[in-house]
């Protein structure tokens, strides 16, 4: 009997470690790779027999939901496998598939989640989580979210002319011919320029100087936490995502106080994983930049050999047993 499900895509290196786990455990579990829906995954869903089948003609084997205690939620994703469709009809099934994957969430409400969707749509938006961590007691950096020009100038003017913008959601820019990624920059605004933040409110912060980057990964009743030193390089200095190689890092030990408000801050947000972002500055102070529900945590296994999957793992198995 399958009581474990990875939900993912077929490209995610990351749910590689906990298949690899989970396959030296001898724990049967079926990894979903929702972009194989309408390719190699076949669904049968009768609701009035109670009956809720995933059909995997790859791997020849039926899945049964209703049979699943334990879900690691990574990275699902949706792919249209027709070929011979307008963009009208691919928008169309687009819809189709994601609301069929939202059944899936809600026919698997009563399993065990890391983390559950609803808890990461709530976790994601940035500014419901800097009124939970001020609440808390962290400390975080000064911020305006605005679209009011006289307002942006004056949050410039109180911080010294010394700003950082950054996007409020994931900062992923795609569409048909482009992509790309905008990172937290520097900042410059004027008379000049300022009416351009019109059309969509901007997240501004006041630029603080630092010794570091945290990377605090939290599972479960464990905690790990990368120092990455990101004052080594002239590029990484506001946004160490931009660094051109891998940057140094080492592990840290945080204060119990600060360990202590990230398990409250995961537990208000009703999570089981969490990645959270601080800063150390200049002063040592720990300042609070956000927390990912879902964010990415392999680079550090390898570079710190933390023992991050095998947490996950441990945290699935417990729960579907």
């Amino acid at each position: 009997m399958t009581n474990i499900l990875v939900l993912t895509n077929k490209g995610d290196i990351t749910s590689d470690f906990i298949v690899q786990n989970l396959s030296d455990s001898g724990v049967p579990f079926y990894r979903l790779n929702t972009d194989e829906i309408g390719n190699s995954i076949r669904l049968s869903f009768d609701i009035v027999n109670n009956e809720y089948l995933i059909h995997d003609e790859g791997r020849d084997i039926i899945i049964d939901l209703l049979q699943i205690k334990s879900v690691y939620f990574r990275r699902p994703e949706i792919l249209v496998h027709s070929k011979d469709v307008t963009i009208g009809e691919k928008n169309f099934i687009k819809s189709e598939l994601s609301f069929t994957l939202e059944a899936i969430y809600k026919i698997l409400g009563n399993a065990f989640w890391v983390n559950t969707v609803d808890a990461i749509r709530a976790a994601e938006n940035k500014i419901y989580q800097l009124m939970l961590a001020k609440a808390i007691g962290f400390s975080i950096p000064n911020t305006i979210l605005s679209n009011q020009p006289s307002s942006a100038l004056s949050f410039f003017s109180k911080n010294n002319s010394s700003c950082i913008i950054k996007p409020i959601k994931s900062g992923l820019v795609s569409g048909e011919t482009e992509e790309g990624v905008i990172f937290t920059s520097k900042l410059h605004l004027d008379e000049n320029n300022v009416t351009r933040i019109l059309n969509c409110p901007v997240y501004l912060q006041n630029l603080i100087p630092k010794n570091a980057d945290l990377r605090v990964t939290l599972i479960g009743e464990k905690l790990f936490c990368a120092m990455i030193h990101s004052q080594e390089e002239e590029e990484s200095s506001v946004d160490w995502r931009k660094a051109g190689h891998p940057l140094r890092h080492s592990v840290h030990e945080l204060p119990k106080e600060i360990t202590a408000k990230c398990f409250e801050l995961a537990k208000k947000l009703n999570l089981n994983f969490a990645a959270i972002d601080f800063i150390l500055d200049q002063k040592n102070n720990y300042i609070f930049l956000e927390i990912n529900p879902n964010g990415q945590w392999a680079w550090i296994e390898r570079q710190l050999n933390f023992k991050i999957s095998d947490e996950i793992t441990n945290l699935l198995i417990k729960n579907a047993a």
